[in-house]
């Protein structure tokens, strides 16, 4: 279809929408008067003739208000006072119309429909309000429908990027992602760019002067004459080397030496303690350290060593002493 034949669907569809909402408005706005007036004739034995302006003044008293408040936003205004009182007739409507009746799911059958009678008018007169403000400029156009899986869960900051550059300059869906790609990458790329330029000048300068010159130069241009400066020659040869068979051969070659190590490492026997009886390695025993009372200071323990089994056993081989300078003396 071309583009008229839309916009000629579009406004039929538009016509036929407007009918529609006036004839559910109307079938709402009657039951609820409906509810109302029952409520009040059988709760509180008020005649008819009286009960319907009573409680129709009621039940169009909201929307008059919101309708006043709608005219004066249009025309600039905040109009708090307007919508504050508009929502507090109609919450009145919807108390009445529930508590009035003694079946209380009657009630809310009669509240919900007064209720959503409210809603559907103040939806539509919000629809129109923003179609006059971006007639008129005052409101940015509608933004493009991004995909939930393809654009909001997987690239959720390009989408809102693009979002945000599509509702200023009216793109449409895939111009206003691509700018948003190419706006991220300008941006991490002058962050580097500025992170490297102000860690050089500050070797020079302060750093009060660095980030003045930071602000002071062109990101934009350093990143492009770094751009057409770039020796991709060069880079290329960097990296072809690394990824000669040659050197992947010898390095994997190095890996698997490393991990042989490696294994032969754990697997080796730890050192074993020799007996009691025998002399102990200096490993085996571990100096201890005893905090000395009322000081701070750590006295450490001399490192037990047991004494050999000649001096162990000379209390055995040799006589006391003063038994010896008794012999002696006898002799």
């Amino acid at each position: 279809m071309s583009r008229d034949a839309l916009d000629a669907d579009l406004a039929t569809a538009v016509r036929r929408t407007a009918r529609m909402r006036q004839a559910f408005y109307v079938l709402v706005l009657l039951v609820a008067l409906v509810g109302q007036v029952t409520g009040s004739v059988h709760t509180l034995d008020i005649p008819i003739l009286v009960a319907i302006p009573a409680v129709a003044a009621l039940e169009l008293g909201g929307v008059v208000v919101m309708a006043n408040a709608d005219v004066r936003r249009r025309l600039g205004e905040r109009a708090l006072a307007s919508r504050i009182l508009s929502a507090v007739i109609a919450a009145a409507a919807v108390t009445f119309n529930w508590i009035v009746h003694p079946d209380h799911l009657l009630g809310g059958f009669y509240a919900a429909m007064s209720a959503l009678g409210y809603l559907v008018w103040l939806m539509h007169a919000g629809n129109q309000r923003r179609d006059r403000l971006r007639a008129t400029g005052d409101l940015p156009p509608t933004p493009p429908a991004y995909e939930l899986i393809g654009h909001w869960l997987r690239h959720p900051a390009i989408t809102i990027r693009a979002r945000s550059i599509a509702k200023a300059d009216g793109l449409d869906l895939y111009e206003s992602l691509e700018a948003a790609r190419v706006a991220i990458s300008r941006e991490r790329r002058q962050h580097a760019i500025a992170t490297v330029l102000h860690r050089k000048i500050r070797t020079a300068v302060d750093p009060s002067t660095a980030d003045i010159a930071v602000h002071v130069y062109d990101l934009d241009e350093i990143a492009q004459q770094l751009t057409a400066t770039a020796d991709y020659h060069g880079l290329t040869t960097l990296i072809s080397t690394d990824l000669a068979p040659e050197r992947l051969l010898t390095a994997h070659h190095e890996v698997r030496r490393r991990r042989r190590w490696l294994r032969r490492e754990v697997t080796r026997p730890a050192p074993q303690v020799s007996e009691p009886n025998g002399p102990l390695s200096q490993q085996a025993i571990a100096p201890r350290t005893l905090e000395t009372t009322g000081t701070a200071r750590r006295t450490p323990y001399k490192t037990w060593r047991p004494a050999p089994i000649a001096q162990r056993t000379a209390h055995l081989q040799a006589p006391p002493h003063h038994l010896a300078i008794a012999l002696t003396i006898r002799t």
